[in-house]
């Protein structure tokens, strides 16, 4: 595997390496939708329910650029790259039950995924992503006060495409199960904040690698907030601080040292282009991280139908 060493940064010896590898290729190999987008990572006012009856489309086309590999919260490699593009399509309905508002969502992702840099023989890869089932369910929801309070449960299922041997794979072989709590206020005419928390529980790959070893993690759990600002009735911006943390893997028993530490921000212009169109453009970028890859720049472009 090749390794360059380019000063002043840290050396590692090969077998961190490679175990930073590994867990690099896992975490961005599941389909960084997230990310990439990882579907926990909300966008501001989708906690705002629609009314009974609506429906929505959307479309979103994401690309990040990860440019360095970190351990233990230094950079230790600054060749190493990592490019993601990814498309996902996502349908939500809404609909009350017991007089409280519910939606039902599907989301399937599709990418593209490529090693570059030090970290080239990761490969690159094509193909779909797990699909993912949502439903949220609004415990407390006041229009006129602009306070609303929903609840989350995720289920991804281990539909997308995996080769064992591959460096990267855009399906994990695993299901995740994952439950986020949203509040959101509002503030006179302009202003919105809101903050999530979510934690995810993973299952075991037991064909990970090319010695088919089995797979394990621990709890992630993520904390992410929002400050918004409605400039009129069709232009919003707003501005993400997200922190995941946890996620430490196992590989046929053994840790692998690799924690999740990272913080990332982003910021959001969406632009209601008619009653039924909505744009919406977001650029981010990790701002530390502990173990992994580091997102240099994020870019996003979600289109949204409503019927």
């Amino acid at each position: 595997m090749p390794f360059r060493a380019v000063a002043p940064r840290r050396i590692m010896s090969r077998p961190l390496f490679m175990r930073l590898l590994a867990s690099a290729a896992l975490s961005f190999g599941a389909a960084s939708f997230a990310a990439p987008a990882m579907a926990q990572a909300i966008d501001a006012g989708d906690y705002v329910p629609a009314p009974p009856g609506t429906q929505l489309a959307l479309v979103y086309m994401q690309y990040a650029h990860s440019d360095s590999l970190y351990a233990d919260g230094k950079k230790v490699d600054d060749d190493a790259k990592l490019d993601t593009a990814v498309a996902i399509a996502r349908y939500v309905g809404f609909t009350k039950i017991a007089g409280m508002t519910l939606d039902y969502q599907v989301l399937q992702p599709f990418g593209h995924l490529e090693g570059g840099g030090s970290t080239k023989s990761l490969g690159k890869t094509t193909g779909f992503g797990d699909t993912i089932l949502v439903s949220t369910l609004w415990l407390y929801e006041n229009k006129d006060s602009q306070s609303y309070f929903g609840v989350t449960p995720y289920l991804y299922i281990p539909t997308g495409d995996y080769k064992a041997e591959r460096g990267l794979n855009m399906g994990e072989n695993r299901w995740k199960g994952s439950f986020q709590a949203v509040y959101s206020q509002g503030f006179g005419k302009h202003f919105v904040a809101e903050v999530a928390g979510d934690v995810m529980v993973y299952g075991k790959n037991t064909d990970y690698g090319a010695s088919s070893s089995t797979l394990t993690q621990k709890t992630t759990w993520r904390v992410q907030g929002f400050a918004r600002y409605l400039i009129d009735d069709k232009n919003e911006i707003n501005a993400r601080l997200m922190y995941v943390g946890g996620g430490e893997t196992k590989i046929d028993g053994i840790a692998q040292d690799n924690r999740t530490g990272t913080t990332s921000v982003l910021g959001t212009w969406r632009r209601t282009l008619s009653p039924k169109w909505q744009l919406m453009t977001q650029v981010g970028t990790d701002l530390s991280v502990e173990n992994g890859f580091r997102e240099g720049i994020r870019g996003q472009l979600r289109i949204l139908r409503i019927f």
